[in-house]
């Protein structure tokens, strides 16, 4: 049986690095829910929707993605990751991530990737990486992590991973942007932010990767 490892929280408290981090430990395969959903908002783009609309579902029926060994979400062969980091992207990503009926297809996606990887029976675990993956789409998971951190310690590491890709980005509108965000995803009526009710928390503020790492592996393997 795939033992399956949910890391949810907020932005800026290391959610990537962490899960990448413990994949590779562990020997097991990272899925990002965070990557699906902006496939879906980059697919859509493409379609000629505009934000503000509600997401063309029909669309995103025939929308065929595949989620790579190395985590990557792949389609028609091409490998998105790079085309889904655009500021367009991000923007509608947020907004129909909040569709309950898009937040159903993307953890229909999860799901089956997660099914076939067990029944290949070559990796032993997955670790998914997303906000409500412990919560809601994963919660028979044999643990849940969810990080957590200051607000403010947050927003700086966020601005330090954008900074040299986006020229004049201030500090503030960052930080902005992460309050809006943690207010937008705590309060919606589907799938809000929250930890499970059996999730380990873990506050990354004063703690470097590798103590996270250790925090949760002493957890995972104890």
């Amino acid at each position: 049986m795939t033992d399956i490892i949910t890391i949810d929280g907020p932005g800026g408290v290391g959610k990537t690095s962490v899960s990448r981090g413990l994949a590779e430990r562990l020997g097991y395969r990272l899925l990002s829910s965070g990557l699906i959903y902006r496939a879906m908002a980059w697919y859509l783009l493409q379609g000629g929707w505009q934000p503000g609309r509600p997401a063309d579902l029909a669309r995103l029926n025939a929308l065929r993605l595949r989620i790579g060994p190395d985590g990557g979400v792949y389609h028609q062969g091409e490998r998105l990751d790079e085309a889904l980091k655009s500021d367009p992207v991000s923007d509608a990503t947020s907004q129909i991530s909040t569709d309950p009926a898009v937040r159903e297809l993307a953890n229909r996606l999860l799901k089956a990737t997660v099914q076939g990887i067990a029944e290949e029976g070559r990796i032993p675990g997955v670790i998914l990486e997303g906000r409500d993956m412990g919560s809601v789409v994963f919660p028979q998971a044999r643990h849940k992590i969810f990080l957590d951190g200051d607000p403010a310690v947050r927003a700086e590491r966020r601005f330090r991973e954008l900074a040299d890709k986006t020229p004049g980005l201030r500090r503030d509108d960052v930080a902005q942007g992460l309050a809006q965000r943690d207010a937008r995803d705590a309060g919606r009526d589907v799938a809000p932010l929250k930890p499970a009710a059996d999730a380990m928390i873990v506050d990354t503020t004063h703690l470097t990767l590798e103590q996270v790492l250790d925090t949760i592996l002493a957890q995972v393997t104890g």
